[in-house]
């Protein structure tokens, strides 16, 4: 078995420069192995208050200049050769981009998968991204709804299996890590599962990968803590003694 956490950044908390510190400083210190990254979105409607506050604050800040965003990811690259980055965009900012330039940098900085948020389904990203050979992700939803596990039998990057919401309601029954893990996989899904959502302590991965997870993919609780270090790396140290490596 083999697990890992992956940590989200939006890219500019609350500047690229400070961003782009603290990935180092994660790599270094903490020996992160996979980060996940996003770039501005104008309408970042699934996103904590304060991602939308640093969306907005980024886009002022450098006029919506994704070029900008793209080197910026590229730094991260060439400074971490080994490093995985998973990206996540709205489909607004590959609109902004253009898809076949979008998808020259994510071959560019070897991204590790790629995956396009919101609540509809991007089939024609989706498909150029694929076939121009961009490893795509998809997600689960809590609520288990067939479309999602039909559609994620085919996909090749990795699954992001999210935590409940106030919204949604158990499927058939099935409200642990283990009875949802066990159920996709019976009915096809051979792809990478990560527990997304409401990672918030190292119990809450340990609760996942216990169940089967894969993985991880930890959002903005870390970046809450960016002014209070030993609170920061002691959190972080207790997610990353959840590693088991094959």
């Amino acid at each position: 078995m083999k697990f890992y956490p992956v940590y989200y950044f939006t890219l500019a908390c609350p500047t690229i420069e400070r961003t782009l510190e603290k990935i180092d400083q994660y790599v270094e210190k903490a020996n992160v192995r996979g980060i996940q990254i996003d770039m501005p979105s104008g309408d970042p409607y699934g996103e904590t208050d304060m991602v939308k506050a640093m969306m907005a604050k980024c886009i002022s800040d450098y006029n919506g200049n994704y070029d900008a965003y793209m080197d910026a990811i590229r730094s991260i690259r060439k400074k971490h050769e080994n490093l995985e980055i998973h990206v996540v965009v709205y489909p607004d900012v590959v609109e902004r981009i253009g898809i076949e330039k979008f998808t020259e940098f994510c071959k560019e900085i070897s991204a590790f998968t790629v995956r396009i948020a919101g609540t509809e389904v991007y089939e024609n990203y989706i498909s150029y991204l694929d076939t121009h050979g961009v490893i795509t992700s998809d997600c689960i939803n809590y609520a288990m709804p067939e479309e999602d596990i039909k559609r994620c039998c085919n996909t090749k990057g990795i699954i992001h299996m999210r935590t409940k919401r106030k919204t949604e309601a158990p499927n058939r029954g099935l409200e642990t890590w283990e009875q949802r893990l066990n159920y996709v996989r019976e009915h096809g899904v051979t792809a990478r599962i990560f527990a997304t959502a409401d990672m918030k302590t190292a119990q809450d991965l340990i609760n996942a990968r216990d169940a089967g997870a894969d993985g991880v993919y930890v959002g903005n609780v870390l970046m809450n803590l960016w002014d209070d270090e030993e609170a920061l790396w002691k959190l972080l140290g207790e997610m990353q003694d959840t590693i088991i490596d094959d």
